[in-house]
Formats: structure tokens, C-alpha cells, sequence
């Protein structure tokens, strides 16, 4: 596990393709924006079913 430090506005990369940013920083909270740098749809838990997880693991492995 890596444990990274950034203040707002400052950003990092992971796998090449998705840029995390820092928006916010509340008291209780830390508000992130996540931009895939390859026009992928963004899945979220809450809204992928248990047959779009089966599709979508493998392929994300594959990476």
C-alpha cells in the first residue's frame, strides 16, 4: 500500500490513465475528482449490477 500526501488542487496519476485531484479538503471530508485520461466510462459500486461486474473485472485485469 502507498500512502500519498497532496494539498488541493494537486494531482496523481495511477496506471497512466486516471488522474486523481484533489478538489477539496473539508473537516470530515476530502473531495476527489477522478478523469480517466483514455475516455473511459467510469464505474461506480453502487451502480454496477453483478453480470456488468463479471465483464468488467476480467477486462480491468487484463490492464
Amino acid at each position: 500500500m502507498k500512502v500519498l500526501s497532496r494539498s488541493v488542487s494537486e494531482s496523481f496519476v495511477i496506471d497512466d490513465h486516471i488522474m486523481v485531484t484533489v478538489k477539496a479538503i473539508k473537516k470530515e471530508m476530502v473531495v476527489l475528482s477522478l478523469e480517466s485520461l483514455r475516455n473511459e466510462f467510469p464505474y461506480r459500486e453502487e451502480t454496477i449490477t453483478l453480470n456488468q461486474m463479471e465483464q468488467v473485472l476480467p477486462e480491468a485485469l487484463k490492464r
